[in-house]
């Protein structure tokens, strides 16, 4: 049984319908990582409801008691510190995060305003601008090809936070990767 993050619902489910993707999946709402209490209180109670299972975590360092969860027996996580990480891999991930990027999947890209404005409180571009700006040169979309580039949507939030949107393709396969790696991981 995979326990995965909402934000790669679209992606399973691509992979699962392409037969690349065998295992059952529960996915949470992507917008507990705004909430990581609550988060970690879903996490528990998915785990505890399938007792006996082999589960994998498809989440990355969301809530602080991730690695406490993840040392349960029967209980696997993916490698990765986030979604992105998960999706792009370790060296790439961080080739493009010491460049200044910020990135985006399908899932948050049609949610950002809810997750930007309404649950970081950015609620106009100014205070995003500076905010987004301290930290980040560019927004990357990761387009893992399960939805058409929302290319208006990109537009309005690089207009929003005052940074430019570059589009870079990401196949959703390393999600299969991830998983069947945190199978092969002994109970020891």
């Amino acid at each position: 049984m995979v326990v995965s993050c909402g934000i790669f619902r679209g992606e399973l489910a691509a992979l699962e319908q392409g037969g690349k993707f065998p295992w059952p999946v529960r996915c949470l709402d992507s917008m507990l990582h705004m909430h990581p209490d609550l988060l970690a209180h879903k996490l528990d109670e998915e785990v505890e409801a399938l007792p006996g299972r082999r589960i994998v975590l498809l989440f990355g360092d969301c809530q602080a008691r991730m690695d406490q969860l993840a040392a349960r027996s029967g209980v696997r996580r993916v490698a990765g510190h986030n979604c992105c990480e998960i999706i792009l891999g370790s060296e790439e991930y961080r080739r493009l995060r010491r460049a200044g990027a910020f990135f985006l999947l399908p899932e948050w890209s049609a949610r950002w305003k809810e997750a930007f404005r309404d649950e970081l409180g950015f609620v106009t571009a100014e205070s995003a601008r500076l905010f987004m700006q301290e930290m980040h040169r560019r927004i990357v979309y990761l387009d893992t090809g399960v939805v058409p580039v929302p290319t208006e949507t990109l537009e309005e939030i690089g207009s929003y936070f005052g940074l430019p949107v570059e589009v870079m393709a990401v196949p959703p396969d390393r999600l299969a990767d991830a998983v069947a790696g945190a199978l092969e991981v002994d109970d020891g």
